[in-house]
């Protein structure tokens, strides 16, 4: 009995020395953060609308665009349609654009400065350009924001409110037209261009 005692009081100690080398369990693994998002991934891709530029038969006048004054004069004095992205009118006279014989590129093409003024809009924006009464091409773009994409200007504005230099092409006299499209907002702005000899000075 006595031996039987002795195994049995080694078995309980051997038992409970095992149980304290068994060593702490395991630390809980932290929890994997959340995959961040940049600005550009959450805005995600901007699907181009279909380019919808009115057209003007041969002989019909140039519905030009309006222009209308800034609210800040010392930022430009008029510009051209609703908004919330314009162009500033300042660059046009009666609503052509000047066309110089320095504007003038290798290919034929007319280069004109065009500066543009957002105001109250951050997101997406496409900008195209157009001839309707005829024959021809156009583009705008902007300088230093955006890059080339479905046949015109794409650029993330991420500012409500911007000034935005940019340059306008055209192939030459007639008239011509923009799409401003945003994710809220699509818009069309007529303008004429012609030689600078025949743009009259606008009165207003």
């Amino acid at each position: 009995m006595v031996r039987l005692a002795r195994i049995l009081v080694m078995v309980v100690l051997a038992s409970v020395v095992t149980a304290c080398d068994g060593g702490a369990p395991p630390a809980p693994r932290a929890p994997t953060p959340a995959a961040t998002i940049s600005p550009s991934e959450s805005a995600g891709e901007f699907p181009a609308p279909p380019l919808r530029l009115p057209t003007v038969a041969p002989g019909e006048s140039c519905p030009v665009t309006e222009p209308h004054r800034w609210s800040n004069p010392d930022q430009a004095g008029r510009v051209l349609g609703p908004g919330p992205l314009y162009p500033v009118a300042d660059y046009f006279t009666d609503g052509a654009l000047r066309l110089r014989d320095e504007d003038r590129q290798q290919d034929g093409r007319y280069v004109k400065k065009v500066r543009w003024i957002g105001s109250g809009y951050t997101g997406p924006v496409l900008v195209r350009a157009g001839r309707i009464d005829g024959p021809g091409t156009a583009a705008a773009q902007f300088s230093y924001l955006g890059e080339s994409r479905d046949d015109g200007h794409h650029a993330v504005l991420t500012n409500p409110a911007n000034d935005l230099p940019g340059t306008t092409t055209v192939g030459g006299p007639g008239c011509y037209a923009y799409q401003v499209d945003g994710a809220s907002f699509s818009l069309t702005i007529v303008f004429r261009a012609l030689p600078e000899a025949t743009a009259t000075p606008s009165t207003r």
